[in-house]
């Protein structure tokens, strides 16, 4: 699928007055592809619209996600047998897209178990002058 400052240059080109079999090579794309941009007349990108598999069973995978004691696997494997044509990556990312089994997303970066502006509870500091270590094992080090 071409991006959309590819679909720009397409319809850009155009108006300058340049045909599909110009345009084609000086984008490195096919003239069809061309083409197919022209009739659609826009620069945007066309969202994709799928289907979900796991639609048609949303309740079934939820009633199975407990009865399995949240086992992914076991709960593909009764969906098949149930007759359900739906593969192990689709079942896991509609259990994910859906919130089955998976809590509230934390945003990254974000520390739940410090408070802010908490005191460390480090008890000495890092650097190479805090002392002797504590370790019981002597490594030699050789002078240059």
């Amino acid at each position: 699928m071409l991006d959309e400052a590819t679909r720009a240059a397409i319809l850009r080109l155009r108006l300058e007055g340049q045909g599909t079999r110009r345009i084609a090579p000086a984008l490195g794309i096919s003239r069809n592809a061309v083409r197919e941009m022209l009739r659609a007349g826009t620069a945007q990108v066309p969202r994709l619209e799928r289907p979900e598999l796991g639609d048609a069973h949303r309740a079934e995978i939820a009633a199975l996600y407990i009865d399995c004691k949240g086992n992914l696997v076991r709960v593909h494997e009764k969906l098949c047998e149930a007759g359900a044509s739906l593969s192990y990556q689709a079942l896991t990312a509609f259990c994910r897209r859906h919130g089955i089994g998976h809590g509230p997303v934390k945003p990254a970066g974000l520390i739940s178990h410090v408070r802010a502006g908490a005191p460390s509870r480090r008890r000495r500091p890092r650097s190479a002058s805090a002392g002797p270590s504590r370790s019981p094992h002597a490594a030699p080090i050789a002078e240059l």
